[in-house]
């Protein structure tokens, strides 16, 4: 998050000292997009003995792609050269839930203190709410209405997991940061109406995640995730 303030507030001064020297205008709408999430996740077990990990081959693995529509703001300032330069900052309200397809059930044949064999079913799920979705960008205009573009983003997601007895959490909030490219079309209708079509595609950063709680104190379990984004996207805006 401070990494992204950072780039905001460089963007910002940026903006100000090119229209002191450029011409320009500053311009501000809404986007519309049609967003498909892609999410990857692995889970191992973090056995320890005396404080040293024991080698376990058991990993789970998990992959979702969901595909919804967005909306967002933006407001940007572009110089009246003869390659036109937007600089600009768009923010997405609201909150993404990832509840769905995110529970197993798995049938248990060893516990901890259980000599014999058993066999109970665990049901574990997990739940995140993805929220703050911000992107801070540079736009170059290449040839006629063709443009390119390239930004950081950012996100933060709350998440938790519930599991049966003795089988470990994930309960806490991380931010995660991101790399957004983009190609489209843009152009001006009439005196001051500005359009946007665009592809885009957002790379964010992997995370890793500890549990707690696990029947064995010294134990836990380890996630491993990734989730990238790619989005065709319609803009409409006003330049003043």
């Amino acid at each position: 998050m401070k990494k992204l303030n950072i780039l905001i507030a460089a963007i910002a001064i940026a903006s100000l000292s090119i229209s002191s020297v450029f011409a320009g205008t500053w311009g501000m709408g809404v986007t519309a997009s049609m967003l498909n999430v892609e999410g990857s996740g692995s889970e191992t077990d973090r056995l320890t003995l005396a404080g040293a990990d024991v080698t376990d081959t058991s990993v789970r693995k998990k992959t979702t792609d969901e595909t919804t529509a967005t909306g967002s703001l933006f407001g940007e300032f572009t110089t009246d050269t003869r390659f036109p330069i937007s600089l600009g900052f768009e923010y997405t309200p609201g909150t993404a839930n990832f509840s769905d397809k995110l529970s197993r059930t798995d049938t248990e044949t060893s516990q901890t203190g259980q000599e014999a064999t058993t066999a109970i079913s665990n049901t574990r799920s997990a739940e995140a709410d993805a929220t703050n979705f911000s992107t801070a960008y540079v736009e170059l205009t290449l040839v006629g209405p063709l443009y390119v573009r390239a930004g950081v983003s950012h996100m933060d997601i709350d998440y938790t997991t519930k599991s049966g007895t003795g089988g470990g959490s994930y309960t806490d909030s991380i931010s995660l940061g991101g790399t957004n490219i983009g190609i489209g079309l843009k152009g001006v209708a009439g005196t001051n109406t500005t359009w946007k079509l665009a592809y885009e595609q957002t790379d964010y950063d992997g995370f890793s995640l500890r549990s707690t709680g696990n029947s064995l104190a010294a134990n836990s379990n380890a996630i491993k995730g990734d989730v990238d984004t790619n989005a065709l996207r319609f803009s409409l805006g006003k330049q003043f």
